[in-house]
């Protein structure tokens, strides 16, 4: 029996079949070497898309100008034939599974800076002042240089270069990158086109380069070669390509020669709009793909939070899109199409939204990877768990997502696995981390885990409260310490017995109405999700944290949504700041030298974690046992650092 039979029928797409209606969509991975050249680490990460049973892999983004034309993160290239051979490895890899290969193309424009273009000038539509976020912040690291008309038109035959390049190299096409703020879509919108030659002003002149990219890869490449666009379906600027052009843009990259259409999000304010955080609802750009799909006769493809199959097997079904895009879902397990088409729909491995261990680390300069599968990116080394010759007998200690994780890695080396658990529930801080609004999915991926710890016949005792005899009884041959983190408690602060600790907030074991007046002491993740939880109560919220910004530790998108957030709902927020006194009713703290207070009704602790665990590692380690310690009882951190911790721990037994 087939399951989900719209979602996995074939689909033609120019003069070429999908084998269903699953495309990768592409994502900058920052794995390339640092020329643009295609690395071993980018081949492997797209192969394991295709194994997974994805109709076809997008592979993005490739620059059709390095290093002017792409961004801060490493990026691909595909504007020199010397890419052609590994790019042909890379085709055959995917091609193999029977997924199309089809690498986007793109230029960043005014998406970048002189660091990231190596030197270079930023090329811009219009050398002028925009609304767009991220434009807006690259226009004050530096000047940009305005094309010419002649510019222009060259860059419209770097596009066509790349395409040919791609076609050389055993592509099945290519994907033209037409919104998300780079080039083409600053060609588009109003907001960053002022310009008064054939390619400005008008609605005809501001699509003019998207056309002549799509029509001269048309004439370049022949009938054959699938050439698809990203193209926005709607911008949050205030002077934006309206939706009634994004409508015709449609209609017009049909006419040009675009095979299909991946229909996605224009200039904005939020980077959100591009890459969802949990907020947003499954298929939140589903409604301006529609009107899109209404108006062209090739196939429409939509994207954003796309994460059940039966979800997506419906909008097939009701003709509300061809087809469907993943990103995230699909590095969170590239193994979704496999899964869900043979209906092991409870084993894929949930996307919970976070960003974190994917764009949070391209942010940063990583390798992109996956806050709770850390074989993203690792695929070369990780993809496999090989069986052991000589099984081991393993306990690991603390049920937490480090110790579930090990416990998981270890089981499938073929070791007999052990898991101890003092609490009577597995989860760790997943269990309070799924309380803040928007957070169910990660109550989804702690379930996943547990699940998974019986798939894979880890036995798991909990309710026990783990000691170096509890040890001596099960006579292991390794130990996996991962007893995780409990809250600091104890600062040089007077009065820290009139606080509540932000974690007994989170567990219910500290109830807090409404329309109070709440201050935070502490500033980090917890602290403001905490802060956003007591929002929703109509409650007045300060936050009072030492260093220079509050939330640092969030990657940028969440971080940008919730300054935006506490700003809208009067937040105060202090930095720099240093609480000093606790009394009943006020915070004392000081802040550029002087003392200042805020008056409170409940004052929330939330200043950060400790490892527990450390005195049982001393005992085991002592007593013999070869110990490996993962999570945050090695080190207090995050999601992504504490499943690639738990990775190498079940390996390393």
């Amino acid at each position: 029996m087939q399951h989900f039979p719209h979602l996995f029928s074939e689909l033609k797409i120019g003069k070429r079949t999908l084998k269903n209606r699953i495309i990768t969509s592409p994502t900058g991975e920052t794995m390339p070497s640092f020329d643009g050249s295609i690395s071993t680490q980018v081949v492997d990460y797209y192969t394991e898309k295709a194994k997974g049973g994805a109709g076809a892999v997008t592979w993005g983004i490739l620059a059709v100008e390095f290093p002017r034309g792409k961004t801060g993160d490493v990026k691909n290239r595909a504007d020199t034939p010397k890419v052609i051979k590994d790019m042909n490895r890379m085709a055959e890899s995917i091609q193999r599974y029977g997924a199309l290969f089809i690498p986007q193309l793109f230029h960043a424009g005014a998406m970048t800076t002189a660091e990231a273009a190596e030197g270079n000038l930023p090329a811009c539509v219009s050398d002028k002042e925009v609304e767009h976020l991220y434009i807006s912040r690259y226009r004050k690291a530096g000047p940009m240089h305005e094309l010419t008309t002649e510019e222009i038109k060259e860059m419209v035959q770097k596009f066509v270069k790349a395409a040919k390049i791609c076609q050389r190299a055993g592509a099945d096409g290519v994907n033209i990158h037409c919104a998300h703020g780079y080039l083409v879509n600053q060609f588009l919108s109003p907001d960053t086109n002022a310009r008064t030659d054939e390619y400005g002003g008008s609605f005809e002149n501001r699509i003019r380069f998207g056309i002549e990219v799509i029509e001269g890869i048309r004439k370049a490449v022949g009938p054959d070669f699938i050439l698809g666009a990203r193209i926005p379906g709607r911008e949050w600027v205030t002077n934006a390509m309206t939706e009634e052009e994004c409508v015709e843009f449609a209609r017009r990259m049909e006419k040009a020669g675009c095979d299909y259409l991946d229909v996605s999000a224009g200039l904005n304010m939020s980077q959100a709009k591009v890459i969802e955080t949990e907020v947003y609802p499954q298929g939140s750009k589903l409604d301006y793909a529609l009107p899109i799909k209404a108006a062209v006769s090739i196939p429409v493809g939509t994207n954003g939070m796309l994460r059940d199959p039966q979800f997506c097997d419906d909008l097939i079904r009701e003709g509300k899109v061809d087809f469907v895009l993943m990103a995230r879902a699909l590095i969170c397990d590239p193994y979704w199409p496999q899964k869900a088409s043979e209906g092991r729909v409870d084993e894929i491995r949930p996307c919970i939204s976070c960003n974190d261990g994917c764009m949070g680390r391209v942010r940063l300069g990583y390798h992109l990877s996956c806050a709770l599968n850390p074989v993203a990116g690792r695929e070369t080394h990780l993809s496999k768990v090989l069986k052991v010759q000589d099984p081991k007998k393993v306990a690991v200690i603390g049920g937490g997502l480090a110790g579930m994780q090990a416990a998981i890695v270890a089981a499938q080396a073929g070791h007999c696995v052990t898991l101890l658990e003092q609490d009577n529930q597995l989860g760790g801080q997943l269990n309070l981390a799924h309380v803040p609004p928007h957070k169910e999915k990660i109550k989804e991926a702690r379930d996943w885990f547990i699940a998974e710890l019986a798939r894979q016949k880890v036995e798991v005792k909990t309710g026990e409260k783990v000691s170096l005899q509890t040890i001596e009884a099960l006579k292991p041959d390794s130990v996996i310490v991962a007893t995780g983190a409990v809250p600091i408690d104890k600062l040089p602060i007077e009065g820290l017995e009139n606080t509540v600790q932000a974690w007994d907030v989170l567990r219910g074991d500290v109830t807090i109405g409404e329309n109070q007046k709440v201050a935070i002491i502490g500033g980090g993740i917890v602290a403001c999700e905490v802060g956003q939880m007591m929002l929703g109560k109509n409650n007045q919220v300060s936050v009072i944290e030492m260093l220079p910004q509050i939330g640092g530790a969030l990657e940028d998108i969440h971080l940008t949504d919730l300054l935006i957030e506490f700003q809208e709902k009067n937040v105060a927020v202090y930095v720099n700041a240093t609480a000093k006194k606790v009394e009943k009713d006020k915070v004392v703290f000081e802040k550029d030298g002087k003392e200042e207070a805020v008056s409170a009704d409940v004052i929330i602790l939330s200043v950060g974690q400790k490892s527990a665990g450390t005195e049982l590692v001393k005992e085991l380690r002592a007593a013999g046992y070869k110990t490996i310690v993962a999570g945050d009882a090695k080190k207090p951190a995050k999601f992504v650092n504490a499943t690639l911790d738990g990775f190498y721990a079940g390996l390393d037994v």
